[in-house]
């Protein structure tokens, strides 16, 4: 069974690399079984980031809502991505990526690497606890408050747009 996470954790059995103040998410922020569900809030086409010897090269970099560490987007990935969502970095944001890590083989040995699923992510979410949430805004402003509260996974749900939606009209 997948664990599915939307933080950098930090404790007890995980990697060694998860003690150290990284930059940038790494395959070492997932443990066997673990996933990251993230939603992509800003892509950086040219920031510059240090190679092992001490170089700074520009790289695609990809910051997300939750608190994790930004990503360098490799190339599978960013495929990955543009299967998804299109191939202009803009419309990406407000979407969501699963992220895994898989071993690969790179610069002539196997490695671990963060890769992004080639599907959408479908998360299941409670209509009914949010439903109740919002039924809770006695004004429009209210309503708009508490719907910022919910996640972007949330806010995308088809029936919890609707229940708002109906809402809204009756507030009106």
């Amino acid at each position: 069974m997948t664990k599915i996470l939307n933080k950098k954790e930090k404790g007890q059995n995980r990697h060694w690399k998860n003690f150290l103040d990284k930059n940038y998410l790494g395959s070492h922020n997932l443990e066997k079984g673990e996933e990251m569900l993230l939603t992509i809030q800003k892509f950086e086409g040219e920031e510059l980031v240090q190679s092992g010897d001490g170089a700074k090269q520009p790289k695609p970099v990809l910051y997300f809502v939750e608190k994790v560490p930004k990503m360098i987007l490799n190339i599978t990935n960013g495929n990955t991505i543009s299967m998804l969502y299109g191939t202009h970095p803009e419309g990406w944001v407000g979407k969501q990526v699963q992220v895994f890590a898989a071993s690969v083989k790179a610069f002539g040995k196997q490695q671990d690497a963060l890769r992004i699923r080639d599907f959408v992510p479908n998360i299941k979410v409670d209509v009914e606890k949010y439903t109740q949430d919002l039924l809770a805004a006695k004004t429009l402003t209210e309503l708009q408050n508490i719907w910022r509260t919910f996640s972007t996974s949330v806010r995308n749900d088809k029936a919890l747009i609707d229940k708002k939606d109906e809402l809204k009209k009756s507030l009106n």
